[in-house]
């Protein structure tokens, strides 16, 4: 079976109608600031983050939908 396939089905068709391409951006989450912030990269090939704000380094990853919800951000 083969994505081609797969399109034609009533169930998938309605989901990619649902499909949100901005929720899966990438976002920060300070948790010493408690928000969603911009962040430095000290080191381009390490995966240190440094929120832009407070200057801490206790930063979470993810869709911005799933820190939205794992945070509970409203």
């Amino acid at each position: 079976m083969s994505y081609n396939d797969l399109i034609n089905i009533d169930e998938l068709n309605k989901k990619k109608e649902e499909f949100k391409e901005e929720r899966w951006d990438v976002s920060f989450y300070c948790r010493d600031c408690r928000k969603i912030v911009q962040t430095k990269r000290p080191n381009p090939n390490g995966y240190k983050f440094v929120c832009e704000e407070c200057s801490g380094n206790n930063i979470s990853v993810g869709t911005l939908e799933w820190l939205k919800n794992n945070y509970k951000i409203k």
